[in-house]
């Protein structure tokens, strides 16, 4: 037999019994002319037996309980001459009965709740580790095809094939450093916070997009914490904002000043405002295709998050502004 067992099996019965003979030699001994007192301090011995220790001692200790009023009450033997201590004594054992059901009944829906509670933790913790396994699984899928893609940039012979691999190339990172970033936090939240996520992505940008470069990348970030489906397409829209800028709006080495900001929506207060700036030569009159495909799939991007993205050219500097909702019903969300 288990501790637990023996506990509620031995020791919770004979501790109700002891309560309730302990409760009747008191009463007894300090009040024998106030009987009522004793039916008073009975019942509290009922509901702390039935509260503590359930249905079993419950039961044990109304039925110690009972004889020992009865053999408490003046009269012979177990009879109540007192109509009044009779009717007390019946409510007394009533009173017990009931709340020793009702602590039943209760400790019962208590465990099929924490039985279900079990279970719902042990399918939360399968989901989750097969979560992390999807997720590891993907960022090495990802990972195999930026380098294959990678390699057949290199060993092209045409400039527009190069050009469009790496384009691909750069957005499987960014969906790469998404699903990295949900193993660090171990799939335990299905959000993201947006602002460690884009410095992180800006890092990266740093290192493969500027490096040796005499452009400089500054962040001003807002905490802003997102689902996942809408950290997916954000980093891809400030992914495809930093290559373009790197790719056409420093020439030749030019110096510059590449912002990246992130804050709440100056007019609405479930939104947020994504804003990428440079200080470069600004727009071209004969845009190439690959720039076009570029401003199509942004305008496709911020349609997914529910919001809009414009581009405007003000005092030197081009400005794409983001707006996007923070509603987890938005579209893409």
């Amino acid at each position: 037999m288990s501790p637990s067992s023996l506990y509620r099996s031995l020791v919770l019965p004979a501790g109700a019994f002891l309560l309730v003979v302990a409760v009747t030699v008191a009463s007894v001994h300090f009040a024998p002319d106030r009987p009522w007192l004793l039916f008073i301090f009975m019942a509290l011995a009922f509901v702390v037996v039935a509260v503590v220790g359930g249905r079993g001692p419950g039961l044990v200790g109304v039925g110690f309980g009972t004889l020992a009023l009865a053999v408490a009450l003046p009269g012979e033997g177990l009879a109540v001459p007192d109509p009044d201590d009779a009717l007390a004594l019946i409510a007394t054992l009533a009173l017990g009965l009931l709340v020793t059901w009702a602590a039943g009944h209760w400790k019962r829906r208590n465990d099929l709740l924490a039985a279900e509670l079990r279970l719902a933790r042990a399918g939360q913790e399968r989901a989750a580790a097969l979560l992390r396994e999807l997720s590891h699984r993907l960022a090495n899928d990802l990972a195999m095809l930026v380098s294959t893609a990678s390699l057949a940039a290199r060993r092209s012979t045409s400039p527009e094939t190069a050009a469009t691999l790496d384009q691909v190339i750069s957005r499987m990172v960014v969906l790469s450093r998404v699903y990295q970033r949900l193993r660090i936090y171990e799939a335990t939240s299905e959000r993201v916070e947006l602002s460690a996520f884009l410095a992180n992505l800006c890092d990266d940008m740093r290192l493969t997009r500027f490096n040796m470069r005499p452009i400089a990348l500054h962040l001003e970030l807002s905490a802003c914490a997102v689902p996942l489906s809408q950290a997916v397409i954000l980093g891809l829209v400030t992914n495809e904002l930093l290559t373009n800028i790197a790719k056409h709006s420093f020439p030749d080495d030019r110096p510059g000043n590449v912002t990246v900001r992130l804050r709440p929506h100056p007019f609405r207060p479930d939104a947020m405002q994504l804003t990428v700036s440079d200080d470069g030569i600004g727009f071209t009159p004969a845009a190439p295709d690959d720039a076009h495909m570029g401003q199509r799939l942004l305008a496709a991007l911020a349609s997914q998050l529910g919001g809009d993205i414009a581009t405007a050219r003000q005092e030197g500097r081009t400005i794409a502004t983001l707006h996007f909702p923070l509603s987890p019903h938005a579209p893409g969300a």
